[in-house]
């Protein structure tokens, strides 16, 4: 009775070291699969790109002055076209300038907003500059009008002229096209009539009068 206790016994403890076995090696499995998933974990997120900017994934600053197009290092730098204007009417006279002065005709100081160039009624008006027809006008104040647009708000009038038949709004001129000849003494601007038979070329930069010697050059200023 005695011999079946004891082993009885021994076969308890056989099955307990067993089991305890087999939870070490559980233990050891679990512990063995978190260690490689921490370091899954870790090695993911090291490989993993940084993106600061979500709409630049690539990490470039779009601002380091490179040009997509040519691949260079340096901006692009914008060209400067000089814009020289020739003379609306050759061999003419120069009569009142860009100034302050006394206009007999109106019995007034005022602003002289252009250049007159005097010459014989008939001579041809040129354009000074390529550009596009903005308006033509025939006013008593005036007399004949052409403006001229030449772009980034710059034009040129030409007033007290004869406007020629074939001119219309929109056409394209060159520099040196013929827009008409100077009218006759009779027929000259009403505000300027004691001046005689001239040119009044004026110059506009948005809008505002500007001396026409910023863009023409002529012997008397």
């Amino acid at each position: 009775m005695k011999d079946k206790k004891i082993a009885e016994t021994e076969t308890t403890v056989k099955v307990k070291r067993k089991s305890i076995y087999y939870i070490l090696i559980a233990a050891c499995a679990l512990i063995l699969a978190a260690a490689i998933a921490v370091t899954v974990v870790f090695v993911t997120m090291d490989n993993s790109p940084t993106i600061d900017n979500p709409d630049n994934p690539g990490g470039e600053n779009p601002d380091d002055g490179k040009d997509p197009d040519d691949g260079t290092d340096e901006p692009d730098e914008p060209s400067d076209v000089e814009v020289v204007f020739s003379l609306p009417v050759s061999g003419a006279t120069v009569g009142t300038t860009y100034t302050f002065w006394y206009n007999s005709t109106l019995n007034r100081y005022n602003l002289h907003q252009g250049i007159d160039f005097k010459a014989d009624a008939g001579t041809q008006v040129t354009a000074a500059y390529a550009g596009t027809v903005e308006s033509i006008s025939d006013t008593l104040l005036e007399g004949g009008k052409v403006v001229i647009s030449h772009g980034d708000g710059l034009t040129t009038e030409y007033a007290s002229i004869d406007v020629a038949s074939t001119l219309k709004v929109g056409d394209k001129v060159e520099q040196g096209t013929l827009l008409g000849t100077v009218s006759a003494a009779a027929d000259a601007m009403g505000n300027e009539y004691n001046e005689g038979a001239h040119l009044h070329f004026g110059v506009f930069e948005n809008g505002e009068s500007i001396d026409p010697t910023t863009y023409l050059e002529i012997d008397e200023k």
